[in-house]
């Protein structure tokens, strides 16, 4: 699987799943477009990538306000060219159970994990569209787009519009040789679990570690996903290996979601 000379934009690749799909793209020879609104870490994810040998640029963009996606992939295009892959990984989660969801909450996980991803998904297939080469276009979901998460109902349900469109899009999409796909990881013990896990203990009273535990004793498998295993699925829907794939909600998750 050889991905050189193309051109692949990774939202969200500062650090966490995004960074490790960039860099499994980057192994496969794509050129990378470092998109994450941290500074510090975006700069030295690209400082890492380019010794692979590849050509990656950090963009530093807030994707939360919809307004920077398009002045992002003009950007993209003038400085590498050509754009064949777009991965949207950036994402945020807030735990509030149910009840206590209030519309800030709300808005601020809608506009990065659903608006934001939908528009990246327009404005990029417009560009490839115009480039007239097609393209692969892959969202990063989750297998809680496909569960109950009482106690991160909005993140879910942003998880899900993720896949509702992802379909969508492929339907769309088609006729412009531009397949549109989502990889739903499972439990991936990232800083961002950990981050879940305070968040258990600080305002639910839970003991430390109970929620991960929890979690690994869902996955037939008993164990958690390492991020080269979501990087290498991304990687596999952005080669040719993967033509006759689009529209589809394809679980990294052990076993805990069987369909």
């Amino acid at each position: 699987m050889n991905l050189y000379g193309k051109t692949a934009v990774v939202t969200g690749s500062a650090k966490g799943i995004g960074k490790a799909i960039a860099e499994k793209l980057a192994s496969h020879n794509a050129n990378i477009a470092v998109v994450d609104i941290d500074e510090e870490n975006s700069i030295a994810t690209a400082s890492e990538l380019m010794k692979l040998g590849v050509k990656a640029i950090p963009y530093i963009r807030d994707l939360g306000q919809v307004r920077e996606v398009k002045s992002l992939y003009a950007s993209i295009i003038d400085d590498f060219g050509s754009l064949d892959i777009v991965v949207n990984a950036a994402g945020i989660i807030k735990v509030n159970k149910f009840l206590e969801v209030e519309p800030d909450d709300w808005d601020a996980v809608m506009n990065l994990n659903a608006k934001s991803l939908f528009f990246s998904m327009q404005e990029a297939a417009r560009n490839m569209i115009a480039l007239g080469n097609g393209g692969r276009i892959i969202n990063i979901s989750s297998i809680t787009g496909k569960s109950s998460r009482p106690d991160y109902p909005v993140y879910a349900a942003s998880k899900a519009i993720v896949i509702s469109v992802t379909r969508s899009a492929a339907g769309a999409l088609a006729k412009h040789n531009i397949n549109v796909n989502a990889v739903c990881p499972g439990f991936v013990h990232t800083t961002m679990w950990d981050q879940i896990d305070d968040h258990y203990v600080e305002n639910f009273g839970r003991p430390r570690g109970e929620v991960i535990e929890k979690m690994l004793s869902n996955i037939p498998l008993n164990r958690s996903g390492e991020l080269h295993e979501i990087a290498s699925m991304v990687a596999y829907l952005s080669s040719s290996e993967a033509g006759y794939i689009t529209g589809q909600a394809i679980n990294v998750d052990g076993g805990a979601v069987m369909y």
